[in-house]
C-alpha cells in the first residue's frame, strides 16, 4: 500500500490552533478596545480549545457588542476566531459566512491586514477540501499583503500552505522555492509559541527529506510544547505527525500506538480533521500487519466524517485505502469500486485545467511582484537623480571635451584604415555568405525534424491515446451488457488493463517532456541509493511482470550510490524496465544489473525478449524517427520514452547505449557518477 505524510495539511491545521489564540494580524488588538469587550474576547479564546461551544457562544456575544458600540477592530477579530473555531472543527461552510462576513467589513473599512487574514483562512478551508486552484489565488492575495508588509509568521503559514499544494501536484521546484522561503523565516522565531510553530515546520521539512530522526525529535519538541501549555488539539496533531514519520519508515506497530493517542484526544473534543486523519492512519496501519476487517471499520468510520465534513483529499485516501484492503481479501470487484471512487475525486483534484489555473496564478502574482519592485526602483532612480544633478554637470563637461577628442582620432584612425576595410569586408562578405548558407541548410534540416517530431506528438496523442481510449470503451459497454460473464473473458480484462496501462505511460511521458518544452529541465543532483530506487520501481511494476509470469530481478549493488536527479532516475528506471515487461514474452525474465566503475556505475536492464532489428538500432533513441513497436501481450509504446531516458541520462552527465540481438533479447546500458 503507498503510504503518505499529510503534514502540510496537518501543519494547516496547527497553524490554525496558534492563529487563534494569538491572530494573524497583531494589529487588531493594538487598537484600545473596550476593557468589557477584551475581557470577552480573552474569555472566548480561553474556552476554543476545550469547550468550543462555550467559546462560539462568547464570541458571538462580543460580535454583537462591537457592532452597538462601533467597534470594528474588534468584529473584525471576532469573526476572525468564529471561522477558525468553524475549520477547526471541520464546519467549513459555517467558517465561510464568518470569512465573507468579516472580509466586506474589512474591506468597506480599509483594514488592508485584516483582508489579508481572511484571505488566508479562506484559502485554507479550500485546501482542506480540495478546492487548489481557488487556494492558490486566495493564498497568494494574502502573501501580497504579508510579504508588502514583512509579516513573518502570515508569510511562513502561506509559503508552507502553497509548498504542500505544489508538491501534491509534482511541481517540486515551486514546492522547494517555498519551502525554502519559509526556512529563512525560522531564524526570526524568539519566543516560545512562534518556536512552536518552529518545530513543527522544521520536522515537516525534515520528514520531505527524509531525515527521520531529526524530524522525530524536532515533532516531539513540539509535542512537548503542546503538552506544556495545555493545547489538546495540538497534542493531537503532533501524535499524527510522528505516527506518520514511524509508518513511512515501516515502524507500523509504534505508528498504529501514536494514531489510537491522537484519535483518543480528538475524538471528545469533536475536531473532525483530526479524528479523520487519525483514523485513516490507524486503518493504514491494520491493513499494514493484515488485520483486514479492523482496517475496513476504521477507515468507513473516516469515509462518514470526512463526506459530512466536505474534505475530498482525505476521502480519496479512504477510498484508494478500501481498494486494498478488498484487493487483501481476495474481493477485486468490490476492490475495482473503490478504485473508480478514488479516481473520480483525483480528477476532480488535480486535473489539468486545475494545475494550468495555479499555474497562471502563481505567474500573474510573480508578474504583480516584479511590477512592484520596478515601480519602487523609479522611485529610488529618481531620488537619485536630484542628488546627482550637480555632479552630472560637470561630468557632461569633461565627457563632452573626451567624446571630441575621441571622435578626432576615430576620423584620423578611419581615413587610414579605410581602404584595408574595403578589402577585408570583401573576402569577409564572401565567408558569411557561404557560412549563412551552411546555417541555412542546418536550419532547415532542424525544422524538418521539428516538423517529423511534432507530426509524431500529434499522432501519439491523436491515434495511440484514442486507440487505448476506444479499448477501454468497448470493455466497458461489455461489461454493462446484461449477458456478460467475466470468467468467460479473462484475456479481454488483461488487454484493457493493459490498454491502462499504456494510457498511463503515455500520458506520464507526455507530461514530462511538454513540462520540459515549456519550462526547461532543471537538473538537481543529489546522493541516491541506487538499490533501493530501482527496488522501489521494480515493486511500481510487478503487477506488469505478474500478469504476463516474467520473473522481474534486482541484483543491483546495495552499496552504490549515484549523483544524479532522482526524479530524472526515476523516469529513466520506469521506462527501461516497462518496455522490457512489455517486449519480454510470458514465462520470461528481466532483470537489472549494476557494474561499479572507475567514477561512476553503469546500470544494466537485461530481457530475453524479442530483441531489436538492426536497423532499428540506430535510431531507437531519436524521437522524429524512432516508430512505436507492439509487445509480446499487444502492449503498445510511443518511441517518446527513449528518447526522454537519452535526455535526462545526459543531462546528469552520463550516456546511454543498447545491445540487442533479434529473438534473444535486449541489454540498455546506462552510466551515472558516483556520489
Amino acid at each position: 500500500m503507498k503510504i503518505t505524510q499529510h503534514t502540510g495539511l496537518l501543519s494547516f491545521r496547527i497553524a490554525l490552533v496558534i492563529v487563534l489564540l494569538f491572530g494573524l494580524n497583531q494589529n487588531l488588538l493594538a487598537q484600545k478596545d473596550s476593557v468589557m469587550l477584551n475581557t470577552l474576547l480573552v474569555q472566548a479564546k480561553t474556552k476554543m480549545i476545550n469547550q468550543p461551544a462555550v467559546a462560539q457562544e462568547k464570541f458571538e456575544e462580543v460580535l454583537r457588542i462591537a457592532k452597538q458600540q462601533n467597534e470594528t477592530g474588534v468584529q473584525l477579530e471576532a469573526y476572525k476566531q468564529l471561522a477558525i473555531l468553524q475549520s477547526s472543527n471541520g464546519k467549513y461552510p459555517a467558517a465561510r459566512e464568518y470569512i465573507l462576513a468579516g472580509y466586506s467589513l474589512a474591506e468597506a473599512k480599509g483594514y488592508e491586514g485584516s483582508k489579508a487574514d481572511f484571505n488566508y483562512l479562506n484559502a485554507s478551508i479550500y485546501h482542506a477540501q480540495g478546492d487548489i486552484s481557488k487556494a492558490v489565488e486566495k493564498y497568494l492575495e494574502a502573501l501580497r499583503y504579508f510579504e508588502s508588509k514583512q509579516l513573518p509568521v502570515g508569510s511562513l503559514n502561506t509559503y508552507l500552505s502553497l509548498a504542500d499544494i505544489y508538491s501534491r501536484q509534482n511541481n517540486f521546484t515551486r514546492a522547494i522555492e517555498y519551502n525554502l522561503k519559509a526556512l529563512a523565516l525560522f531564524e526570526q522565531k524568539n519566543d516560545k509559541f512562534r518556536q512552536l510553530n518552529l518545530y513543527e515546520q522544521i520536522g515537516e521539512i525534515y520528514a520531505r527529506q527524509k531525515q527521520f530522526k531529526k524530524a522525530d525529535e524536532y515533532y516531539k519538541k513540539a509535542l512537548n510544547v503542546y503538552r506544556e501549555i495545555g493545547n489538546q488539539a495540538g497534542e493531537s496533531a503532533s501524535l499524527i505527525n510522528l505516527a506518520n514519520n514511524e509508518q513511512v519508515q515501516g515502524n507500523t506497530a509504534a505508528a498504529i500506538r501514536y494514531f489510537e493517542m491522537a484519535n483518543q484526544i480528538a475524538n471528545p473534543l469533536m475536531i473532525v480533521p483530526l479524528e479523520v486523519r487519525s483514523l485513516i492512519g490507524m486503518a493504514k496501519g491494520y491493513y499494514l500487519i493484515k488485520d483486514y476487517e479492523a482496517s475496513n471499520i476504521t477507515y468507513r468510520k473516516a469515509i462518514v466524517l470526512a463526506k459530512n465534513a466536505g474534505m475530498k483529499i482525505e476521502l480519496d485516501e479512504a477510498y484508494e485505502g478500501l481498494a486494498e484492503v478488498y484487493k487483501g481479501l481476495k474481493d477485486p470487484g468490490t476492490s475495482k469500486a473503490y478504485r473508480s471512487l478514488s479516481s473520480e475525486i483525483k480528477d476532480s483534484l488535480f486535473n489539468d485545467s486545475i494545475i494550468r489555473r495555479t499555474t497562471d496564478l502563481q505567474l500573474l502574482y510573480e508578474a504583480e511582484k516584479r511590477q512592484a519592485q520596478l515601480d519602487l526602483l523609479g522611485k529610488e532612480d529618481k531620488l537619485k537623480e536630484l542628488d546627482l544633478k550637480q555632479t552630472r554637470q560637470v561630468k557632461n563637461f569633461f565627457i563632452a571635451l573626451s567624446t571630441l577628442l575621441v571622435l578626432l582620432i576615430f576620423v584620423f584612425v578611419y581615413f587610414i584604415s579605410q581602404n584595408r576595410k574595403i578589402n577585408t569586408q570583401l573576402k569577409q562578405g564572401m565567408l558569411d555568405l557561404g557560412a549563412k548558407n551552411v546555417e541555412i541548410e542546418k536550419q532547415k534540416e532542424q525544422l524538418s525534424q521539428l516538423n517529423q517530431v511534432k507530426d509524431r506528438f500529434f499522432s501519439i496523442i491523436s491515434h495511440d491515446l484514442r486507440n487505448n481510449l476506444t479499448t477501454m470503451k468497448l470493455y466497458f459497454d461489455l461489461v454493462g451488457s446484461p449477458g456478460y460473464k467475466a470468467e468467460a473473458d479473462s484475456q479481454l480484462g488483461k488487454d484493457v488493463a493493459g490498454s491502462v496501462q499504456n494510457t498511463i505511460d503515455l500520458l506520464e511521458n507526455l507530461l514530462v517532456w511538454a513540462s520540459g518544452q515549456i519550462k526547461g529541465v532543471v537538473v538537481q543532483p543529489k546522493k541516491i541509493s541506487l538499490h533501493k530506487l530501482a527496488e522501489e520501481n521494480c515493486h511500481m511494476l510487478m503487477s506488469m511482470a505478474v500478469q504476463k509470469n516474467i520473473t522481474l530481478t534486482n541484483d543491483t549493488d546495495q552499496d552504490a550510490f549515484i549523483m544524479a536527479d532522482v526524479n530524472m532516475v526515476n523516469l529513466i528506471l520506469r521506462n527501461l524496465i516497462s518496455n522490457a515487461l512489455k517486449f519480454t514474452k510470458e514465462n520470461g525474465s528481466v532483470t537489472i544489473l549494476s557494474q561499479e566503475e572507475e567514477d561512476h556505475h553503469q546500470i544494466i536492464v537485461i530481457d530475453n525478449g524479442l530483441g531489436i532489428g538492426k536497423e532499428k538500432l540506430e535510431s531507437l533513441f531519436t524521437a522524429h524517427m524512432n516508430v512505436s513497436t507492439q509487445g509480446t501481450g499487444n502492449e503498445k509504446g510511443t518511441g517518446l520514452g527513449l528518447m526522454l531516458c537519452k535526455e535526462f541520462v545526459e543531462r546528469n552527465g552520463g550516456r546511454i547505449w543498447v545491445e540487442s540481438e533479434e529473438g534473444k533479447g535486449s541489454s540498455f546500458y546506462f552510466t551515472f557518477p558516483k556520489a
